[in-house]
This record gives structure tokens, C-alpha cells and sequence, in this order.
């Protein structure tokens, strides 16, 4: 089903859960109509949250926390169990997702100047191996997801401690090779730049921080690395990538979009929360 042809459907809908009125329906209840039973993850809830009184400007940054932008990249040998990540996480007031900020061609420097959300959502172009939709609502961020993987998916996000930059790696699961992975980006209106790359592989990643504290992450590993920023991937992996898989972990304010593979509750569409 083409995205379009789901947002009509996702009208549709509404209008048969009122009983046929003229009046919308909620977007939570169009979530338990999908999803009964699964409550909403709190990233996504700020969705529902209306914008700030007297903001009319949708580029003002919000504050960020020390879980939300990772900045790590490695390659897809270095998950394995027993290894010790040291965390890095973006201070910069600017900054943007660098599951994102990768795949811009016009670097900015983030201390001085950001990026605009017509940068960032409409003049920034699709790659050949990325489909990208920017999410100002509930309803289509879902309809994006659905229109990529199908109803029966799950969401998954990372639970990085405050505070705390260095973990060590428990396990690691492999979650397939489809995923839609949706970003919040740093502004104050919500947005989430929601997208599909090609040759990605996702990973559950259980971590232990360094006061002993469990909890777990959720990384992406990309094969197909032509869209991405050259010259940055360069200089961050120190070299030329070859034929090595680029990997990079999600901040707790992104969400990963997985085919429900029937894994357990606790990594489930409620792990997000």
C-alpha cells in the first residue's frame, strides 16, 4: 500500500471509529485500534502535547538531554558481548540526530548556526538508498511506518542512562534487516524526521552501565553507505570505511519501527516507554 493511498485509509478509519461522523477521532484511539492493549511510547507522546504558547517560529531548539543525540560510530565487528562502549553524546545547542545529520550533503557548523525544518525535511532530497518522511503528527508517523513494514510491526527505543557514558555490551540481537527508524529533531515544534535506508540491519544491544545498572540500546548497521556524507564518514572512522558496515546507536527520543518478530514483551512496542 502506498503511503498516500494509507493516509486515506488512516482518514477512513477515523471516521468509521466515530460512527461515521464528521468529527475526528483521536489520535490515541487510533492507536489502540492498531495496537489494543500497547501503550504508547512516552517519545511519541509528545506528539500529542500541543506546541509551546506564543512559538510560532518552528526552528527555536529545545534543550537537550544527555541521552539523546549519541554520537558514536563504529563498525558492525565491534558489537559483540563483553565490549566496552564509551558513550559520546551531543552538547551542542544546534545539534541535530546524527543518524540524521550524516546524511546531510551541507554540513553546518552546529556551535553557531543550525539547521531550518525546510533544510532539514523538504530541501534536503532523499537519497537513492533512504525514503524519508518528516512527522509533525502521531497519526503519520504511524502511517509512515505501516506503509514501509505493514501493521504488524513494533517500536523500540534506547534507554541510555543521565549521566552515565560508559557501558559494557551483554548481548546482542540481531532484528532483521527491515526498519524504519524516526528521529526527534531539536526543535520546539515536534517533529521526527522518520526513514527507511536500504542495506540497514537493526540490533537489540542489553548494556550494562558502569555503576553496574542494566539497560539497553538500539543500534543500526549500514551496508549501503553512498548516501551519507563523505567527507564526514571519512574523518569520524579515521579512514576509508570499504566494504565495512557503518553502525551508529539511537538516542532515547528516537524510535525504531521493527516487523513484529514475536520477541519478548520486554523489548516490545511498551519497551519504548
Amino acid at each position: 500500500m502506498g503511503f498516500q493511498h494509507l493516509l486515506i485509509f488512516i482518514s477512513v478509519l477515523s471516521l468509521a471509529l466515530a460512527g461515521g461522523s464528521h468529527a475526528s477521532v483521536p489520535e490515541e484511539e487510533y492507536w489502540e485500534a492498531v495496537w489494543p492493549n500497547t501503550p504508547i511510547p512516552t517519545s511519541l507522546l509528545e506528539l500529542l502535547k500541543p506546541g509551546p504558547k506564543g512559538v510560532e517560529i518552528d526552528d527555536l531548539p529545545t534543550e537537550i538531554d544527555d541521552t539523546q543525540f549519541p554520537t558514536n560510530f563504529f563498525y558492525e565487528h565491534e558489537l559483540y558481548p563483553g565490549k566496552t562502549m564509551n558513550m559520546q553524546f551531543s552538547k551542542r545547542p544546534l545539534a541535530q540526530p546524527y543518524g540524521v545529520y550524516f546524511w546531510m550533503h551541507d554540513i553546518k557548523d552546529l556551535q553557531k548556526e543550525g539547521y531550518t525544518i525546510d533544510e532539514m525535511c523538504v530541501k534536503n532530497k532523499p537519497k537513492k538508498v533512504e525514503e524519508k518522511f518528516c512527522a509533525k503528527s502521531l497519526g503519520t508517523l504511524i502511517g509512515f511506518a505501516i506503509s514501509k513494514l505493514g501493521k504488524n510491526i513494533q517500536s523500540l527505543s534506547s534507554s541510555f542512562i543521565d549521566k552515565h557514558e560508559q557501558y559494557k555490551i551483554e548481548s546482542v540481537q540481531n532484528l532483521g534487516d527491515k526498519a524504519v527508524m524516526c528521529h526527534r529533531l531539536n526543535f520546539q515544534k515536534v517533529v521526527f524526521y522518520c526513514h527507511e535506508v536500504h542495506g540497514t540491519t537493526a540490533f537489540k544491544v542489553p548494556l550494562v552501565a558502569n555503576d553496574g545498572t542494566k539497560t539497553h540500546a538500539i543500534a543500526t548497521c549500514h551496508a549501503d553507505i553512498s548516501g551519507m556524507n563523505q567527507h564526514m564518514l571519512h574523518q569520524i572512522m579515521k579512514g576509508d570505511p570499504g566494504s565495512n558496515h557503518v553502525c551508529h546507536f539511537l538516542g532515547n527520543k528516537a524510535i525504531l519501527w521493527v516487523p513484529n518478530l514475536g520477541l519478548d514483551n520486554a523489548y516490545g512496542a511498551n519497551a519504548a516507554l
